[in-house]
């Protein structure tokens, strides 16, 4: 069901309810007209206004019940409202002291039925509406001998005042629908960006073909994943990544880093892009310490689940590299690309050759991160990197505390 369909399906409940609110305050009214003033006109259409009530609150319990008579109720103002009220006020005729007044009054109740009809949130069934309620004033007008100007307001009324309703009905549907497509936009950015990051984009009407940037990439990879999961029953080994993605991710978010993708049992995150961050190498080793113990704590619930831990390597690299929406004009995401990615990906998969320390950072990320005196890194090797001429300084960032 689409939020325009749900939006009108609430607003019918909401006149439905209006309905028998409006019936019992008729109910109400007659029994008080009856027995304290003891108004003739009353008695004779005691009957119709018990009728109405019954038929109201028969439309009020059962469209909250079934969607079919919901869904029907919305003719419920030109084939049951405009027609009862129209008898009522038939039958009072000759009981008042001046019937011109009685119909008169007629045509405020069907002012009240018009804007009462644009809860169905169709411009079509309110003018309809206006049309019949313009129909029934006449009959009673007639009936009264009012003056010829009265069947020449009435219509104006009738009509301009659906006018006016239905414009605003159609604005609401149009802020139902912007909304719609603001949340359906909201949670499809929620899947890659932080809430604040996020929030920022939003605001953009798109992210960009491609640009460089500095950045801060890391990757990310369960140890020994295939062999582990050869074991595995196959809804275990969603369940195991499920877990670990999930962990991470909140704390990526947490950092304000931007989800690149899923790959498999680990996942590729960035800082610095879409939005700024001056800090986003800081960020990015604060980031992967935490995720380190988040998966302390994955662990421990595992240990009580009498399963076995599972290991981590991170990989972090700082450098220029091309952000942008890559891929099929109908098929596109946004990501990055350049050898700063490609750094970052070979420091992971060195993790578990070099003594299994969690996370390697490249001497870029020292470099940026040399005026935070709470971080402090040492060094563990001079490697050799698979297609890059240099050698490539790597460290172990640890908290000073």
């Amino acid at each position: 069901m689409s939020y325009l369909d749900q939006s009108r399906m609430e607003s019918a409940h909401f006149m439905n309810l209006i309905r028998f609110a409006l019936a019992s305050a008729m109910v109400l009214l007659f029994l008080y007209g009856t027995i304290a003033l003891r108004l003739d006109s009353f008695r004779e259409t005691g009957w119709l206004i018990f009728l109405y009530w019954v038929a109201a609150g028969l439309l009020w319990a059962g469209s909250r019940r079934y969607s079919g008579l919901l869904n029907a109720s919305r003719f419920a103002v030109p084939l049951l409202d405009m027609p009862s009220a129209t008898l009522i006020q038939w039958l009072r005729l000759g009981y008042e002291d001046a019937d011109s007044t009685t119909a008169v009054f007629s045509l405020s109740i069907f002012l009240f039925l018009v804007m009462l009809s644009t809860f169905s949130m169709r411009t079509r069934h309110t003018f309809i509406c206006a049309i019949i309620g313009t129909v029934f004033y006449w009959v009673l007008a007639r009936e009264v001998g009012l003056l010829a100007i009265s069947f020449i307001s009435a219509p104006i009324i009738l009509l301009l005042t659906a006018w006016t309703a239905s414009s605003l009905s159609r604005r609401q549907s149009s802020l139902v629908l912007e909304s719609a497509e603001k949340q359906a936009r909201r949670d499809r950015l929620a899947l890659y960006f932080s809430p604040g990051v996020a929030e920022v984009i939003e605001t953009r009407d798109d992210l960009g073909e491609g640009e460089a940037c500095e950045l801060s990439v890391m990757f990310c990879d369960i140890r020994e994943f295939t062999t582990m999961s050869e074991s595995m029953e196959a809804r275990d080994v969603v369940k195991l990544l499920n877990d670990f993605h999930g962990g991470m991710v909140d704390t990526i978010f947490r950092y304000g880093g931007t989800l690149d993708k899923y790959l498999g049992d680990g996942l590729l995150a960035y800082f610095n892009a879409p939005v700024p961050q001056c800090d986003h190498a800081e960020r990015s080793v604060r980031c992967a310490l935490d995720m380190v113990d988040s998966l302390a704590e994955i662990n421990r619930k595992r240990a009580e689940r009498g399963e076995p831990p599972i290991g981590m390597g991170i990989g972090i690299h700082a450098g220029q590299a091309v952000v942008g929406n890559v891929g099929a004009p109908h098929r596109r995401e946004f990501t990055a690309i350049g050898d700063t990615v490609n750094v970052a990906s070979r420091l992971q998969s060195m993790t578990r050759k070099h003594g299994g320390i969690d996370i390697l950072v490249s001497e870029a990320v020292v470099t940026e991160c040399s005026n935070v005196s709470e971080l402090r890194f040492e060094s563990v090797a001079e490697v050799e990197v698979r297609g890059r001429s240099q050698h490539l300084k790597i460290f172990r960032p640890l908290l000073s505390s």
